[in-house]
């Protein structure tokens, strides 16, 4: 039994989400809101990624834009890092992750997602969150490529979610051969009641502008039928969704889009190990609704909920008193810990 299929049928011991604790954080850095705000705005001191470009096709006539990254000194496997909606893989948190596999030799793939980090003209469709699939074909790539296995979906807020989904979804067919996932968006519905609640104000809209701003970046390469994209029309994600995702992905309704969006549902199909991490004042995705789900899948699914960290935030001061992201560390400790054949970085 190799090591990937020995973590396969591994098996945590159920019982009550674990606990992390994130920090030093700045003194000035309190609550869910800054964490998540800030963390968002304020760059990290990473050195350069080098890295090579590759188009990736999905389908007929719609390519993502990756990024791979090779390791000075390999000794593991293979990381996918997948942003969130609005991202892209420049992203503070994407880049970290990036850079703390390739410090502990393992290689490194970072993706633009259909319509995100300027790739409008790169796909004739617009992007949705049923679209995991493109993480499969990216993955294939990598196999065709030859980067060393095992295979690691890492994922942030939305990215979190499609890269669990396409674990659910393959079951033993998954070419991914485990999911990190941060803050992950598995339930639609209970985040678009979290995001209208009146302290989230900051979020919708930050989220309408961005995705108005993204569909009008595509109106500029080809037509995309509805109304105008702007505040005056489109006043939430569900109004976005309801004008252009839905019917553009091929559902009746917002409703019939959320419901095969979120992967709530679909944990306990998971056939590889997953990690996920929450924090326990994240604005918008209540840490009760991941916590759920430990011990999902038969004992594959591992939850832990950190004391803080926003979402997706983890911006904590390092020993040099410099920003870095927290969670980029528990991520390849989890990592190293499940695939302990695959590298051994003596950290």
């Amino acid at each position: 039994m190799d090591q990937r299929t020995d973590a396969r049928t591994r098996a945590i011991n159920v019982g009550q989400p674990d606990r992390l604790h994130v920090g030093p954080f700045p003194w000035w850095m309190r609550g869910g809101h800054l964490e998540t705000i800030l963390a968002s705005a304020l760059p990290l001191p990473l050195p350069p990624l080098r890295s090579e470009r590759r188009l990736v096709e999905v389908e007929p006539g719609t390519a993502v834009e990756t990024f791979w990254s090779a390791p000075e000194t390999p000794r593991g496997g293979s990381l996918l890092v997948v942003h969130g909606l609005g991202g892209s893989a420049e992203r503070p948190h994407v880049r970290a992750m990036a850079d703390e596999a390739l410090r502990r030799g393992w290689h490194a793939v970072r993706v633009n997602l259909r319509n995100h980090g300027g790739t409008e003209a790169l796909a004739s469709t617009l992007f949705s969150a049923v679209q995991s699939d493109d993480l499969g074909t990216v993955l294939e790539a990598m196999e065709e490529a030859a980067l060393p296995r095992p295979y690691v979906l890492v994922g942030g807020s939305l990215g979190a979610n499609m890269a669990l989904r396409y674990a659910a979804l393959a079951g033993t067919s998954s070419r991914a051969d485990a999911v990190f996932a941060m803050n992950p968006a598995i339930d639609f519905f209970v985040i678009e009641r979290e995001i209208h609640r009146p302290s989230n104000f900051v979020y919708r809209l930050n989220f309408v502008l961005g995705l108005c701003n993204m569909l009008n970046a595509i109106r500029a390469v080809r037509p995309v039928p509805g109304p105008p994209a702007n505040v005056r029309y489109v006043q939430s994600i569900r109004d976005f969704d309801s004008y252009f995702t839905a019917p553009a992905a091929g559902f009746a309704n917002a409703d019939a889009y959320y419901e095969a969006a979120g992967t709530r549902a679909a944990l306990d199909w998971l056939r590889v190990p997953a990690f996920i991490l929450t924090a326990r004042n994240d604005p918008f995705i209540p840490a009760s609704l991941i916590a759920e789900h430990h011990g999902a899948a038969e004992g594959r699914v591992r939850v832990a909920v950190a004391d803080r960290g926003g979402h997706v935030g983890y911006r904590v001061r390092g020993a040099d008193g410099q920003p870095r992201f927290w969670a980029a560390k528990p991520a390849l400790d989890w990592i190293e810990a499940t695939f302990p054949a695959a590298g051994s970085s003596g950290r």
